[in-house]
C-alpha cells in the first residue's frame, strides 16, 4: 500500500499541473467577457466641425498604409491628423501630380485644407524614421480652424 500511494500522489500532481497549463491555452467563454486592456483606453475622436460631412471615417495606424478612396462632392476637403511617436508621418497624395503632406508628431493636431477637382482621391500615410502612431480623418468642403 506504501508503494501505491506516492504513485497516486504523483499521478493527482501532474494531473493538476497538466490542468492549470491547458486552462491558460483553452478559448475564452462566450459568455465571459474580455478584461479591458491597453486598446481600452482609447484617445478621444480628432476634434471636427459637427456639421461636416464625413468622407473618410477616423481611422488609425502605426505603419504605413493605403487608405480607401473617396470622391469630394466639392472642390475641397480638410484633413484632420495627429500622430505620435518618434518617427516621421507624412500624407502622399498617390495621383499623378500628388504632393507630400507632413503631419507634426507633437501633441498638436494638423489641419489641412486641399483644393482639388471633384475626382476619386487616392491618399497614403507614409511612417518613416521610427515608430509612429497616427490617425485621422478627412470631411467635405474647407473647413475653420
Amino acid at each position: 500500500m506504501r508503494r501505491s500511494l506516492p504513485a497516486a500522489v504523483t499521478t493527482a500532481a501532474v494531473a493538476l499541473l497538466l490542468a492549470g497549463c491547458t486552462d491558460a491555452d483553452a478559448p475564452a467563454r462566450a459568455d465571459v467577457p474580455p478584461s479591458p486592456g491597453p486598446a481600452a483606453s482609447r484617445q478621444p475622436a480628432l476634434a471636427v466641425p459637427r456639421a461636416a460631412e464625413v468622407l473618410l471615417p477616423e481611422t488609425s495606424g502605426t505603419g504605413s498604409a493605403q487608405l480607401p478612396r473617396f470622391t469630394p462632392p466639392g472642390k475641397a476637403y480638410t484633413v484632420y491628423a495627429d500622430c505620435s511617436g518618434t518617427g516621421s508621418v507624412t500624407l502622399v497624395d498617390r495621383s499623378a501630380d500628388g504632393g507630400r503632406h507632413p503631419v507634426h508628431c507633437d501633441g498638436a493636431t494638423t489641419v489641412g485644407v486641399v483644393h482639388t477637382p471633384r475626382e476619386p482621391q487616392h491618399l497614403a500615410v507614409q511612417v518613416t524614421e521610427g515608430p509612429a502612431t497616427w490617425r485621422l480623418t478627412v470631411v467635405s468642403g474647407a473647413q475653420d480652424q
